[in-house]
């Protein structure tokens, strides 16, 4: 009887071992199909993190688009502003000229037209206008007199005359006191004096705050030119190449840029410096040569920041360098 049991026992146990090997082996290739999947999708994301995810490129460059666009209107804006102070300038220039022309000019242009009439302005005619010599009549002692005090219509007074004839060189001494002053004030002022190093810097970096890029353009030219030696001489070719950038200026831009790295290789703003240089170039048309240049930006900035090393990537993308 006890024997009969364990052989029962016995065979109940290998039968339920041998439906549950179908069972644990249908769950690990399941649990394998799994993890190949997951394995498989991991990969894919990871190839697209590694290449690009194109919807995310296609974000990017349209972002850099729009951002491109801003720039080249921020500068026609800037050109505009530069174009309408330097006609108000001019329209300011022409009324001093104007005002000068009627306080001098006046005066002389009367004197002068009246002289070239062939007559004095102020004498209206004397007794030799009605009365000639031959009609004076030789037997009237008092004809002599009478003619003298006879005057033409409208006529002032001899006496008037001689009192008015001052006042008309008067008149023209004032108006050539005048002329002169007016000669005297449209001397140049003598130019400014130079600002320093750090001053004119600063004053270029607000100007660019404030938006003024022709102003800061002008001020950052002049800083390269007065201090060529100075240590901040490769960041201000670097904003230089800013300004012309931001108004579409490439081929300026891409000289200053240079100008700026051969300055200053390892300054501050030498990676953005060769960034630019590339955006400049690519935006010449000149797509191979701006490949080349951001293909040495590792090399040459090993050590550069995440900011720069995201606009370098960016830039590659946007121009589409393989």
């Amino acid at each position: 009887m006890t024997r009969t049991v364990l052989i029962s026992l016995s065979a109940l146990g290998l039968l339920v071992a041998l439906m549950a090997t179908p069972a644990e082996a249908q769950s690990r290739r399941e649990l394998a199909a799994r993890l190949d999947a997951v394995e498989a999708r991991l990969a894919e994301i990871e190839s697209r993190a590694l290449q690009g995810d194109p919807v995310a490129e296609t974000l990017m460059m349209r972002v850099d688009d729009l951002e491109r666009q801003q720039r080249v209107q921020t500068g026609e804006i800037e050109r505009l502003n530069f174009e309408n102070r330097r006609l108000r300038q001019e329209l300011e220039q022409m009324g001093v000229n104007v005002d000068r022309l009627l306080s001098g000019g006046a005066v002389y242009g009367s004197g002068d037209a009246d002289r070239a009439a062939g007559g004095d302005p102020l004498s209206l005619g004397g007794p030799s206008d009605l009365l000639t010599s031959d009609e004076i009549d030789d037997s009237d002692p008092f004809a002599q007199a009478r003619a003298s005090t006879v005057q033409p219509l409208g006529a002032p007074a001899q006496n008037q005359t001689s009192q008015r004839a001052p006042s008309r060189d008067t008149r023209s001494q004032s108006g050539a006191q005048t002329q002169l002053n007016a000669d005297v004030s449209s001397l140049a002022a003598p130019p400014e004096p130079v600002m320093d190093a750090d001053t004119l810097f600063e004053t270029a970096n607000a100007r660019l705050l404030d938006g003024d890029f022709g102003g800061a353009r002008e001020l950052l030219r002049d800083f390269t030119e007065t201090y060529p030696d100075d240590q901040k001489v490769g960041q201000a070719w670097y904003w230089l190449g800013e300004t012309h950038f931001i108004n579409g200026d490439f081929q300026d831009a891409a000289d200053s840029y240079i100008a700026s790295l051969q300055e200053d290789r390892q300054g501050p703003r030498a990676p953005d410096a060769l960034v630019r240089l590339g955006a400049s170039l690519a935006a010449l048309g000149e797509t191979s040569r701006a490949c080349q240049v951001l293909a040495t930006f590792p090399s040459e900035f090993p050590r550069a920041g995440d900011d720069a090393r995201r606009k370098a990537q960016r830039e590659v993308s946007r121009i589409g360098c393989r």
